[in-house]
């Protein structure tokens, strides 16, 4: 995989001398590659499927030789884990971490969450069906994934010759979308720098119109699973507690693939006293560029 990156990287114009940040990632991904080979080995000595997702793989059929199902190989096993990982973890933490701060600075839709989530849940852990009856904090994580796109683009490459505003596309030409300004479309979603849960009562946009998990026969294939995740997490944690943001630190937006905050967002964690007032404002950085905030 490591041989693979630096091919691409080189073929966009990254140099990989030592010292340099390219350099250090390609030893970041040996690192991971050599990682992932010792577990396979270790979880082939062992020979038994304990249910987890490598192990899923492992026994998974990689396609047909001379009639005969076969397994997938290492490379082809480093890949697809390496997908899960950046694609399962990285994206739904992040969606998480910029919901849990928006939350933060509006009171009173936190606390209207909360309310939702007290009077269905009692405290519990939802099961699937009392999910369904959270409406609120489905329309606040939508809403979060549209003022914040977790993923704020899209690369797609054309198939065939295709036409497109006016001009035609020859086969093979990448094309990308931008997932962050079509969310910020002021005639799909009048003030669309506010956060604003409640819209989503009224509004139904199609799902070229609002895509943070792309749109059509290439959607993320783990857009349900990635909703549910979020909205078991948030659950469970609203119930219990408050995060309350430090003030006065400076929160900037950073990524390419994946919109993460540069520096994390610091908070202080209290059990739920329902003080949601307190962290409101004082937020410094250009997060302020995509989402309108307290002073």
């Amino acid at each position: 995989m490591q041989r693979t990156i630096a091919k691409v990287g080189r073929a966009v114009g990254l140099r990989a001398a030592p010292g340099l940040p390219f350099h250090r990632f390609l030893d970041l991904v040996n690192d991971y590659d050599r990682e992932i080979r010792d577990i396979l080995k270790r979880k082939r000595l062992i020979s038994t499927d304990s249910g987890d997702m490598l192990s899923i793989l492992m026994h998974a059929c990689g396609g047909t030789d001379n009639g005969v199902d076969s397994a997938l190989t290492d490379d082809e096993l480093l890949g697809h884990t390496s997908v899960f990982l950046a694609a399962g973890l990285e994206t739904s933490a992040n969606a998480l971490t910029w919901t849990l701060f928006l939350l933060s600075q509006h009171p009173q839709v936190i606390a209207d969450v909360v309310d939702e989530l007290t009077t269905v849940l009692q405290g519990a852990t939802p099961t699937v069906a009392q999910i369904e009856r959270l409406p609120l904090l489905d329309h606040v994580i939508k809403e979060s994934m549209r003022v914040i796109s977790p993923v704020p683009f899209n690369g797609r490459v054309t198939s065939q010759a295709a036409p497109l505003a006016g001009y035609v596309l020859p086969a093979g030409t990448e094309v990308f979308v931008s997932i962050y300004h079509t969310h910020k479309m002021p005639e799909l979603y009048p003030d669309p720098n506010v956060f604003n849960p409640r819209r989503w009562e009224t509004i139904q946009p199609t799902r070229f119109e609002y895509n943070p998990f792309s749109a059509g026969p290439r959607m993320c294939i783990g857009a349900q699973f990635a909703m549910l995740e979020m909205k078991i997490v948030l659950a469970m944690l609203l119930q219990r507690y408050r995060l309350e943001l430090v003030r006065n630190q400076t929160i900037a937006r950073f990524g390419v693939i994946v919109l993460t905050p540069k520096h994390g967002i610091l908070m202080t964690v209290h059990h739920q006293d329902r003080q949601f007032a307190r962290g409101v404002g004082g937020v410094r950085g250009n997060v302020r560029d995509m989402v309108v905030l307290p002073s």
